[in-house]
């Protein structure tokens, strides 16, 4: 006999799996590894082709773009195409008009544009390197809480460079992870996107030149090994988080620390003073003060 009254719907868990039957209106912004209209999820040969491509319009950015770190809220919502534009020289053609339509200095309002695009689409790559993997399926459509499920649990991704408040100990996110993920908890998206649901933190730190951690959302190869570590043998951590209202939440979570991959040693070289610039403009070999060659690794030097 069917009750009277149902029963009260059971409260949201952010372990509880997220339904993957597709709705008609989810279409996804464009590059982001959704899933198809039929509700097919990407193929690892889909996911890398848009891996590759993702990486090679970001490596513009980090070739030509200095980078900057001061954010406007004004210049914020002058360029809100960074999200549906997919290529380099389209934002910047786009930042280009908008500059020129509210007498901004085009330069600068295009390097802005291009440096929130860049951070935006390497967001958008770090998902492809996670969907990739045979037990992670896409989230909901314009969700901002799901970006994808590992084995069906709901996880929204945070990509950033190592907070000051790391510094001077940035082990700790590996010795400490739990007090890591407490500390991004409750200073991250703590205004409309903030949210208590399962998190995973990508950390970017570059020991040798910390201001360029950002040169890591295109390093594919760096990405791709502790992405592929992580979920090799995934190690999560149970948190108890407070939301915007005080109310707490058990939570599911982890620090991922994405360092730059070891290189091959390498012999310093000097050239004959006056003789051009070694190539590759801003190579960590010219930011470590001198070009140098290459060996190979049976040949370095001890």
């Amino acid at each position: 006999m069917e009750p009277l009254f149902p029963p009260p719907p059971r409260p949201y868990s952010p372990y509880a799996p997220v339904r993957t039957r597709p709705r008609p209106s989810d279409a996804r912004s464009p590059g982001r590894g959704s899933a198809d209209a039929a509700g097919r999820p990407p193929t690892p040969a889909e996911c890398e082709a848009e891996i590759e491509r993702i990486a090679r319009q970001l490596g513009r950015v980090v070739q030509d773009v200095p980078w900057g770190r001061i954010q406007n809220d004004a210049w914020d919502g002058l360029c809100p195409f960074i999200f549906r534009l997919r290529t380099f020289d389209s934002v910047r053609t786009k930042a280009e008009e908008v500059a020129g339509q509210h007498a901004l200095d085009s330069l600068t309002f295009t390097q802005y544009a291009l440096r929130r695009w860049y951070c935006f689409w390497g967001a958008r790559l770090a998902e492809q390197l996670f969907v990739r993997h045979p037990n992670v399926r896409p989230g909901p459509a314009r969700d901002h809480e799901v970006d994808f499920t590992i084995d069906g649990v709901p996880f929204d991704l945070k990509t950033s460079e190592l907070p000051r408040a790391f510094a001077n100990r940035p082990e700790d996110l590996v010795q400490n992870p739990a007090e890591a993920a407490d500390w991004f908890y409750r200073r991250q998206s703590r205004q409309r996107r903030f949210h208590a649901a399962n998190r995973l933190f990508l950390v970017l730190h570059d020991p040798a030149f910390p201001d360029e951690a950002w040169r890591l959302r295109a390093d594919v190869a760096a990405l791709r090994a502790r992405i592929d570590a992580f979920l090799g043998k995934p190690t999560y951590l149970d948190l108890t988080v407070p939301d915007l209202a005080g109310v707490l939440h058990e939570v599911q979570t982890a620090v991922i620390l994405v360092q730059p991959l070891p290189i091959p040693r390498q012999l310093p070289f000097a050239f004959v003073e006056g003789s051009p610039r070694a190539p590759g403009g801003r190579g960590r070999a010219e930011r470590s003060g001198g070009a140098q060659l290459a060996l190979p690794l049976g040949l370095a030097s001890p």
